[in-house]
Formats: C-alpha cells, structure tokens, sequence
C-alpha cells in the first residue's frame, strides 16, 4: 500500500492525495497547530486566583506519559502544590497504576483514587461489545471514561476548593486542528437549528441515492438507537453516573460529557502552554520517577480498551489512531518517520490480539469482529 513519503499515512486515508514526490496534501498543507503561550503565562493563571484551600490545582493522571509529565513540571517546575485523582474503570493496565501511585509518592502529592462501582464497567462494556456485533463497528468503546474523568476532576476541585483542573489533552495528539478544537468544546450546549437539521436528513438521503449498498448499514444505525444492548447499556450508563454522583443534567442523559467549565474550577489546557518532547520527557520521567512503560510501546498503553478505537480507525482509514496521531509528531519535526513506522508497525500487529483477549475475558462465544 502506498504511504506518504514524509508521514506514514496510506492511500487509503480520507480525503488524501499525493504530489509528484510521494508527499500527501496533509503534510503539504500542514500549519503548525499554535504557538505555545509558555511558562510564565501558565505560572500567572494558576496563581491568579487567590488559595481558599490547601491545593493549587488538580491534576487528573492516568499513569500515562503525558499526565505524569503534567504532574511532574506543576510541582518541579512551577513549585505548585497539587492533588492528584485517578479514575481506575478496571480496565487500566496495572503498570500504569503503579506509574501514577510512584510519580505522587516521588513528588508528595496525595492521589485520589475513584473506582467504577461495582462491576458496571465490565458490563457496560459487555454490552457495548454485543450492540457492535449487531451494528457493524464498534459502539462506544470507551464508555463513560471521559465523563467520568472530568465529572472526578470537578467534584474534587469543589470538595477541597481548587480554583484549577489541569487537563493534559494536545493538539499534536488530535488528527488535526479542527478535531482538537471540537474536542475542547466537547460537552458543550448547542444550539438545534432547524434548517441545519434538515440539511444533515437531506445530505444523508443523498449519499444514499449516490451508493444504495449503504443502505445495508441502515439496520445497524437503527440498532445503535433501539437495540436491546443499547437499552441495556444506557440503563448501566445512568446507573454508574448516579452512583458517582454525576449531576442530574448529566446523570439521566447516558451519553453526554460535561463540558470544560471556565470557572469553579477553571480548566486549564497544559499543552496549549507547554510544548511535549517525548523523547526528552519520557526519559526525564525513568530518571526522575521510576516511570514504565511495556515493551515497544510507551504510548496510550494506560486502558486495556484503547485496542478496540484503534481497531475501528484502523479498519476505516487504513491506520491506527495512534498511528495517524503520530504522522503530527512528524510534522513536528519531533520524532522522526522510521520510528512513526516501526511503532505503527507494532501497534497494527497487536490490535487484534488485544481485541481478541478484552473479548476472551467475557467469555463471550463464537463473537464476529465488527
């Protein structure tokens, strides 16, 4: 399959196209995301709000690379006093916990650890692997983690009277800019428009005059609405938020995602301040932390779960998510193109491995991958 000379994306990626050197229009087209507002600035927000308690900030981490490293600079390089919390679904890998437990003891920062209740995420994911049977692909994999996280990271701020959240999502790790700002206004009221509505009925109608095979997804789509397991997944959905202690707004809604609050407390985006060099950082966090990682991977390795998104994008676009994530690294000038390769390489090979194994664990019989 034919990739770009520069990044690793395949010819089968969306929307691509390729010049007479081999080099695809994303990288051609590729602006640099933003120019990073630097430490100063960081340092002048979180200590513009006067302290009601005894925190500056949270830090939500997940034993992860990116919110060690976030934990690590607040307290080393900016002389802050954080609190910790992690949100263990029981699907994190327990490298990662421990990741996360040595980084607060290392640093002196006390870690809240808030569980799924119960075994609700084992069933919700369950369901979530019998509804993707039914609908074709796989149908909310990640459950309520993103939820749960911000909805964690907020009532923390409130019970011990933080003014800040320090969220570690990036713009290198979006596909491109426009999915990075769609992520930050995730969970956000929207206005319904009603012309705007009909536009979306008319267009899907037109795709279907254009290519009628589509209409075979149409029971799948139904399903993901109406289907038994669906029913069943939102029930456990409500059930898990209201056990911890969503608001109502968001409790009886199974789907949605709190947004990123302005203020009490204020979110904070480290990574629109703080620029990320994995190499560097990585081994600043072996150094500094007794930080780990599996073998050949020291990325998104924290959810056992994150196996089934890269399976789904991979099957859409011809490359893991991951792997698409990393063609910006590149861009970047930030890592090089073999290694983008050799890790696409290795992620690709143990995807279904992975997904074959989180089934397995189910003892779910004779189940057809989407």
């Amino acid at each position: 399959m034919k990739k770009c000379k520069k990044c690793i994306l395949p010819e089968s990626y969306p929307g691509i196209s390729f010049n007479d050197e081999g080099i695809c229009n994303f990288c051609l087209e590729y602006q640099p995301f933003h120019r990073y507002i630097g430490k100063d600035k960081l340092l002048e927000v979180l200590t513009s709000k006067a302290k009601t308690g005894q925190y500056d900030c949270v830090v939500p981490i997940s034993g992860g690379k990116d919110s060690t490293y976030i934990l690590y600079y607040i307290v080393k390089e900016l002389g802050l006093n954080p609190i910790a919390v992690s949100y263990d679904s029981g699907f994190q890998v327990d490298i990662s916990k421990e990741n996360a437990k040595n980084a607060c003891n290392i640093l002196g920062v006390p870690l809240i650890i808030v569980k799924s209740p119960g075994n609700i995420s084992s069933r919700l994911l369950k369901e979530s692997l019998l509804a993707s049977e039914k609908v074709g692909w796989f149908w909310h994999q990640c459950m309520n983690c993103e939820a749960i996280i911000r909805t964690v990271s907020i009532n923390t701020a409130k019970t011990y009277k933080v003014p800040f959240v320090i969220w570690g999502s990036s713009a290198l790790e979006s596909v491109d800019n426009k999915n990075y700002e769609n992520y930050k206004s995730l969970g956000k009221r929207r206005k319904v428009i009603p012309n705007t509505f009909l536009y979306y009925l008319t267009s899907k109608f037109m795709v279907l005059l254009k290519n009628p095979k589509k209409a075979n997804k149409i029971p799948g789509h139904i399903y993901s609405f109406m289907g038994y397991h669906v029913v069943k997944f939102n029930f456990l959905s409500i059930l898990q938020r209201l056990r911890l202690n969503f608001p109502y707004r968001y409790s009886f809604k199974p789907h949605a995602i709190p947004p990123f609050s302005i203020k009490n407390p204020r979110f904070v985006h480290f990574f629109d301040y703080i620029p990320w060099d994995s190499i560097k950082n990585v081994k600043l966090l072996k150094d500094e932390l007794n930080w780990k990682h599996p073998i050949e991977n020291d990325s998104r390795f924290d959810c056992l779960i994150h196996c089934l998104v890269n399976y789904q994008f991979l099957k859409d676009h011809g490359i893991s998510l991951d792997g698409a994530n990393l063609c910006n690294f590149v861009r970047e000038s930030v890592m090089d193109r073999e290694d983008a390769m050799n890790r696409e390489i290795h992620i690709v090979n143990s995807i279904e491995i992975g997904c074959k194994a989180l089934i397995n664990r189910f003892g779910i019989k004779n189940y057809r991958m989407p």
